[in-house]
């Protein structure tokens, strides 16, 4: 679609209000009552100066005083003045507060007014992304670029919409562009790595782990998520959340006291009530909620309805939907639910909404179950954990304080269906005889690090091969690459597609090990596997991640399947695959303890869970 054809069309369907003529509005980032920080009176009878006002909106704008700037921006439309600059800082501020059409209708009059500027461009582009857009972000960001080859932010925008488009190769071409102009770009280097990762490209680590020395901790904030793939390093996770959170996250809290109900109220806050992992191990939990005591609020960050909402709406007390409703009326909206205790289900991890916790919507605010990290944020008070996930002396790593569970921190749903289906190892292209190693996490999980254990392991055991899901086209290239790097032959990797859940956990059955990724375990993925009767191999490592499959595999009595070295996890893996025997007595006893462990056991993990929020209210 045509650039020119795409604003003339979102002109359309921008608000319709007037921004020049209004003698009182509500600025987007106040949320107390006195009135002097929730409005902002002007009088028309009063000129001020134009050049004035600019720089005072400017200056507070910089200082990261959105309340201020806004209020120094609107006096500068009421007075009847116009310039693309303030319509364009202006629109950023009603972005981050997440009216998104108001900002759209505010860079389009900055775009009206000096058509050759990119910023507005590159700042639209970023709003088509959010609302799941490509294509029209793709050439929006193009157009920026267009009109000013050396801007650096407009790449970057590019490359995350050609990343979220699944187009990696080309995202990674503009992270790298955007790092030439900028080679300080902290967000850039971050998600580089990441993207990277995604299709297993392992080329210039040594740059790659030069950069990870303070990437994140100082100077630019970045998203401590897309580093846990590349190094486990629980003091650096901490310190990188603690720096964005610090710098895009914190607001000005307010101490929440309701009034105390007949039943506690819990919200639970996510994007992923839907198809995806999270939900696949909550959604039981909903079921079983003590509705006696509690009553349950379940706050979508999506539109739309689907098959999970749906039938959640048969188990909770309220079910509302966020999508496109600013922080602060979000803010407003919970407050007067009067909520006691609100669950964050999503932390760092896209279409998150941690301003809103930032703000405080609840007397007790928890980490749960979506970010398997600290948040670094002084807002959130607890992160549900066990004595596995962080023991005592990783405490200090965390800036929350630790609900550990009396099992797994990780609940599941024992009623998850797997399909009847009588699959065949031809089926999948597996051999029919020979040891099938299996490792459906996402690729972007692999290292060389298990890839050369892998390899080794394939090498001495003969007719063995290395079943892997396949994220995306790229990364299975590149782990052929990296077969015959270490000559194995490449055939020996067979990739799986993706499946429906219930028949992706019926194929588990054709393999006879699981072996995890290092710095970030399978973690749904390993409590798949072992729902499915797969046994998992690990390494426990230090970070809340590296730590996940350990705790899963102490919960269902497999304890001797966690090592501590690489030595040891590729000295028991060689062990098993050289007696299968020892396979058959670990599945054996998988399946006599799936039943009985605690680990799907959903009631006792719903009791548990309510008697730890009863405790932080008495």
């Amino acid at each position: 679609m045509q650039v020119s054809r795409l604003v003339q069309r979102n002109k359309k369907i921008i608000l319709k209000a007037n921004l020049s003529c209004k003698d009182l509005f509500f600025v987007p980032f106040s949320l107390d009552k006195i009135a002097e920080n929730s409005v902002f009176y002007t009088n028309s009878s009063i000129k001020f100066n134009k050049e004035e006002i600019i720089t005072q909106a400017n200056s507070s704008m910089i200082k990261g005083n959105y309340l201020e700037a806004s209020k120094y921006y609107q006096l500068f439309l009421d007075q009847g003045y116009s310039d693309p600059s303030v319509f364009a800082n202006y629109g950023i501020i009603f972005q981050t507060s997440g009216q998104l059409n108001k900002a759209i209708e505010l860079y389009l009059k900055s775009i009206n007014l000096y058509p050759q500027s990119p910023h507005a461009y590159s700042h639209i582009g970023t709003i088509y992304k959010d609302l799941g857009k490509l294509k029209e972000s793709e050439s929006v960001l193009k157009k920026a670029i267009e009109l000013d080859p050396f801007f650096t932010d407009a790449y970057f925008n590019l490359a995350n919409t050609l990343r979220a488009s699944g187009d990696y190769p080309e995202a990674i071409f503009n992270y790298k562009k955007a790092l030439e102009l900028n080679p300080d770009f902290a967000k850039a280097k971050s998600v580089l790595i990441e993207c990277k990762a995604q299709i297993c490209d392992w080329s210039d680590l040594n740059n790659q782990n030069y950069w990870l020395k303070d990437l994140g901790i100082k100077g630019g904030s970045i998203e401590p998520m897309s580093t846990m793939y590349a190094e486990d390093n629980a003091s650096k996770q901490l310190q990188r959340s603690q720096n964005l959170y610090k710098k895009r996250f914190a607001r000005q809290e307010k101490l929440i006291k309701n009034k105390k109900h007949k039943k506690i109220r819990i919200g639970y806050f996510s994007a992923d009530f839907k198809d995806h992992p999270v939900m696949h191990l909550i959604y039981r939990i909903f079921e079983l909620h003590d509705n006696s005591s509690f009553d349950i609020y379940i706050y979508s960050f999506n539109a739309e309805e689907n098959k999970f909402t749906k039938s959640l709406k048969k188990f909770v007390f309220s079910l509302k939907y966020l999508y496109g409703i600013s922080d602060l009326d979000v803010v407003k909206l919970v407050r007067d639910d009067q909520i006691d205790i609100a669950v964050d289900l999503m932390g760092y991890t896209n279409n998150n909404r941690m301003s809103i916790f930032s703000y405080r919507i609840a007397p007790i605010q928890i980490n749960y179950l979506g970010y398997p990290g600290t948040l670094g944020s002084s807002s959130i008070d607890y992160i549900i954990a066990d004595n596995i996930i962080i023991p005592k002396k990783y405490e200090k790593f965390y800036s929350e304080k630790i609900i550990r569970m009396p099992h797994c921190y990780q609940c599941n749903d024992n009623k998850k269906v797997i399909s009847k289906d009588k699959f065949k190892r031809t089926d999948f292209q597996l051999p029919e005889k020979g040891i099938v190693f299996t490792c459906f996490n996402a690729t972007k999980k692999i290292t060389f690090k298990e890839f050369d254990i892998w390899m080794r392991l394939l090498k001495k055991v003969k007719g063995s091969v290395l079943w892997l899901y396949k994220s995306n086209k790229w990364s299975v290239e590149n782990l052929y690459l990296e077969a015959k790097k270490r000559n194995v032959d490449p055939q020996s990797l067979v990739f799986a597609d993706r499946l429906p859940l219930e028949k992706h956990l019926a194929r588990h059955s054709l393999g006879d090990i699981g072996l995890d990724t290092f710095n970030y375990n399978g973690h749904t993925t390993t409590s798949d596997a072992l729902w499915s009767g797969l046994p998992v191999l690990t390494k426990i490592g230090e970070s809340f991640a590296a730590r996940v499959s350990a705790s899963l595999l102490t919960s269902i009595g497999l304890p001797e399947l966690i090592t501590h070295s690489e030595d040891e996890y590729e000295q028991l893996a060689l062990n098993l695959a050289m007696n299968p025997d020892k396979i058959k007595l670990l599945k054996d006893k998988l399946r006599n303890q799936r039943e009985s462990s605690n680990l799907f056991n959903s009631k006792l993990y719903t009791k548990e869970l309510e008697q730890k929020l009863k405790e932080l209210l008495s």
